[in-house]
């Protein structure tokens, strides 16, 4: 007999959590499957963002599967904090505990596959397991129900910048927003600190220089030297510097020291041409490009003149210089990418942020003819790179790609997902009736 692997107890557990059947854990609660969840694609448990309802309480976050118990401790997820977000522990054969151990003290229950009647794992993965998700209707119905929660999770943005423009600096938000866009889902929180320590104003007031070169070295310096990025502010720093990293150094060093500490940054995993630094340095180009005017009338002008569809093309920024061939200060790779900010991220940066940015300041400014182009555009934004929750989404709902070919449509997948499934509201959820 082939040795049971735990790929398969993984498609044992996507079979019974599919089914709706209640289940046991070892120390008898009852079990019933909301949400199963979604493959990670990061460090971690093995399915994200599920939801389960354990002895009566409904628990939302990670399910890790395992073919024995002890497999855990084996694996050392018992010290791993990236693990205490699991709420449940499957297993095909239990072992001699009821609660599994989590690295922050806390301890979670464990079920048992083994007897359990979920039958032999399939080679094969159903469309939705247990999921109502589409129902009898077709694809257009589906789509249309898509395209209407993509224009939901557009207005729910428009009324976030709403809020903020209540500010005494309105810019100030949509610099956060780029920020936060520039850090993706794993360094949005660290992205936006460094927004908040070193405001737009101070870097808009860095860029009056006339020297091209000294006012760019001086944007770098707030920005990397802000994050903690700089050679200086690690402890292997090199005695010889690069003359563009000396020149960073000497604007940091006139600057002053910072006043805040270190940063949560996560850099596993993280591939060199997407390394914060260079999502900063992007950034630095960004505000130079838009000296004379300003980061915020600068990007509103974009959306009233965009030319045909395309405002994301206004936020592509080159990787020159010393960029060209470096992923952090003293990091040095062959095969980066051209981009600092390329194309699919400038196009998120567009969707997320510019245009219900431009649409709340529309709107709030009686400039109706800028709100009205901030929607269109939104409408006819090409797709960006399909991520791994669209994908999850698009399989779940049985869409072939062709069917999610605008970047609303993309954005609909995503407020379905955050809104109803990872919350367990089938029940409420449109595509559920």
């Amino acid at each position: 007999m082939a040795r049971l692997t735990e790929n398969r107890v993984v498609k044992l557990w996507e079979r019974v959590a599919g089914s709706g059947k209640e289940l046991l854990t070892i120390d008898r609660s009852p079990v019933r499957v909301l949400y199963p969840g979604r493959h990670s694609d990061i460090p971690g448990a093995d399915f994200q963002d599920a939801v389960v309802e354990i002895g009566g309480r409904v628990e939302r976050g990670n399910i890790e599967v395992h073919v024995r118990e002890e497999d855990w401790r084996t694996h050392g997820h018992h010290r791993d904090p990236s693990y205490n977000g699991v709420v449940l522990h499957v297993v095909m054969w239990r072992g001699g505990l009821e609660l599994t151990p989590l690295e922050n003290g806390g301890r979670v229950p464990v079920v048992a596959l083994d007897g359990q009647g979920g039958g032999r794992a399939s080679g094969g993965r159903p469309r939705s397991p247990g999921l109502p998700c589409g129902g009898r209707r077709g694809r257009e119905a589906i789509v249309a129900i898509v395209d209407c929660a993509g224009d939901a999770r557009f207005g729910e943005r428009v009324a976030t910048f709403t809020g903020e423009l209540k500010g005494a600096d309105i810019g100030q938000g949509l610099y956060a927003g780029i920020m936060g866009a520039l850090g993706y889902s794993r360094n949005q929180v660290p992205f936006r600190a460094v927004a908040e320590r070193v405001p737009l104003a101070a870097l808009e007031q860095a860029t009056g220089g006339e020297d091209e070169g000294e006012t760019l070295a001086g944007l770098e310096a707030l920005l990397l030297g802000t994050a903690g990025f700089l050679p200086s502010q690690r402890a292997a720093a090199s005695a010889e510097l690069d003359p563009w990293v000396e020149a960073v150094e000497t604007a940091w060093r006139s600057r002053g020291p910072p006043a805040s500490g270190r940063l949560p940054w996560s850099l596993f995993r993280v591939r060199p041409s997407n390394h914060p630094a260079r999502r900063l340095a992007g950034m630095a180009r960004l505000l130079r490009r838009f000296r004379q005017t300003g980061l915020l009338p600068g990007l509103a002008s974009v959306v009233e003149n965009a030319d045909e569809h395309d405002p994301g093309a206004s936020l592509m920024v080159a990787a020159d210089g010393y960029w060209a061939d470096h992923f952090d200060l003293g990091g040095e790779c062959a095969g980066l990418e051209r981009y600092l900010i390329g194309r699919s991220r400038a196009g998120e940066i567009a969707v997320n942020v510019v245009l219900p940015f431009a649409a709340a300041l529309g709107q709030a400014t009686s400039r109706g003819g800028l709100a009205r182009r901030a929607m269109d555009l939104y409408a006819d934004q090409p797709p960006a790179a399909e991520n791994a929750v669209g994908r999850h989404m698009r399989l779940q709902l049985g869409l072939k790609p062709p069917a999610v070919n605008t970047a609303r449509r993309q954005q609909g997948l995503l407020h379905l997902y955050k809104r109803y499934c990872t919350q367990g509201r089938c029940a409420e959820c449109e595509l559920g009736g």
